[in-house]
């Protein structure tokens, strides 16, 4: 706790004022970030009275298995569409308590944070489809729990408050098996669990072989998120914010002041996101081949009021007050006033509209020029010769 007391005595001065121009040469220029194992899309909205929140952890992972020259895969998988899917909830089933429990105590543990989940929705889904040439499998896992505790210190007058985030990088490495009434016991963090489960046949096939060992990773792991600092992500500040959940028939919802925080866009600050494939070939009765498809984590953290991300001991934090601080109107974290922003636009637009007109102007003056009626040009030719004749002259 002594780390984050440090925070409460000083709100640094929005100081980075690059961020409009690393989102433009960002398309152009691309740093170094080490490469990312896990997929997850995160989301979550920061209240700051710090009442239980619902953030979302969306894993996906792609894998495809080519057998285009033949073999028992082929037969075992060709025509083969299926969707296996379920959801639930931890006050529905044991199993998925059992599962919170296990990220509670990974939270504890290896996240050393304070916040745990108190109730945990599951949904689970994998697709399979098969033809002559391949099959693929896209599996697709989404956490939804209920947070508290994540609160570390509450802000009184102009003290902000500090929020932990540190519980967002949790990453369950052993097997975790859920009891459905579909399927039985299905195996949902290693991507064979459900082949062993539903394709026996085609897991007997893979077993014991390098394709075995390259499916041999957990599916849900969210570190990727706390790899880069919270203090790098791209933010932006918005007095006017609605809040989507309050907004109902005749309602627009309820508007509060947030600043966003992004990752997971290559840039200029957070250089190019590198993803890790899987890509090899395997031999059974036949030569096989194995890709499993990849892409960078993204996240998103909208907090209430005016917020800063930091990074304490390698500890992600953000410290957040109800209005701007004194002398900051209308700011974005990164240093650009929300006006600015207004004024960069309507220079675009300006920009545009004397394109337009000079096009417009130059197209009206062509249409002026009515009908050329000079003559043609006239062309001299000089005659072409073959090559040979240069021989038949030097004989003459």
């Amino acid at each position: 706790m002594l780390k984050f007391i440090t925070i409460l005595k000083k709100i640094h001065t929005v100081t980075k004022r690059l961020l409009l121009a690393s989102a433009i040469l960002g398309l152009l220029v691309f740093g170094t970030v080490s490469p990312i194992w896990a997929t997850v899309d995160f989301n979550a909205y920061l209240p700051i009275e710090g009442t239980p929140i619902n953030p979302e952890f969306k894993f996906t992972k792609s894998i495809a298995i080519d057998y285009s020259g033949g073999g028992k895969l082929k037969d075992a998988l060709m025509g083969k569409n299926m969707t296996i899917a379920f959801t639930d909830t931890s006050d529905n089933n044991t199993s998925i308590k059992s599962f919170m429990e296990a990220i509670n105590t990974e939270l504890a543990t290896d996240r050393k944070t304070t916040a745990t989940m108190s109730n945990l929705k599951l949904d689970y889904q994998v697709q399979i489809n098969g033809d002559d040439k391949g099959a693929t499998f896209d599996y697709r896992i989404v956490l939804v729990p209920t947070m508290v505790g994540y609160t570390l210190n509450k802000g009184t007058g102009d003290q902000p408050t500090v929020l932990d985030i540190s519980w967002m990088g949790f990453n369950i490495k052993n097997s975790t098996i859920i009891t459905t009434s579909q399927y039985g016991n299905l195996e949902i963090n290693y991507p064979l669990g459900v082949i062993q489960n539903q394709l026996p046949d085609v897991y007997n096939l893979l077993k014991g072989t390098t394709a075995e060992s390259a499916l041999n990773f957990n599916l849900i792991d969210a570190s990727g998120l706390v790899v880069y600092p919270i203090d790098k992500w791209n933010t932006l500040f918005d007095p006017a914010y609605t809040l989507s959940e309050t907004a109902g028939y005749g309602y627009a919802g309820q508007k509060v002041a947030v600043t966003g925080f992004a990752y997971g866009q290559s840039d200029l600050y957070q250089g190019q996101l590198k993803t890790q494939n899987i890509d090899t070939d395997f031999t059974v009765d036949s030569k096989y081949h194995l890709t499993a498809i990849e892409r960078a984590s993204s996240g998103t953290i909208d907090a209430a009021g005016h917020a800063n991300g930091y990074m304490v001991q390698g500890t992600p934090a953000i410290s957040t007050t109800a209005q701007a601080g004194t002398g900051v109107t209308n700011t974005t974290a990164q240093g650009l006033s929300t006006m600015t922003i207004y004024a960069m636009a309507a220079f675009a637009a300006i920009i545009a509209a004397g394109v337009f007109w000079w096009s417009n102007r130059k197209m009206k003056e062509t249409l002026k020029r009515g009908k050329d009626t000079s003559p043609p040009p006239t062309f001299q030719y000089e005659e072409r010769k073959h090559w040979a004749d240069k021989f038949d002259e030097e004989k003459k």
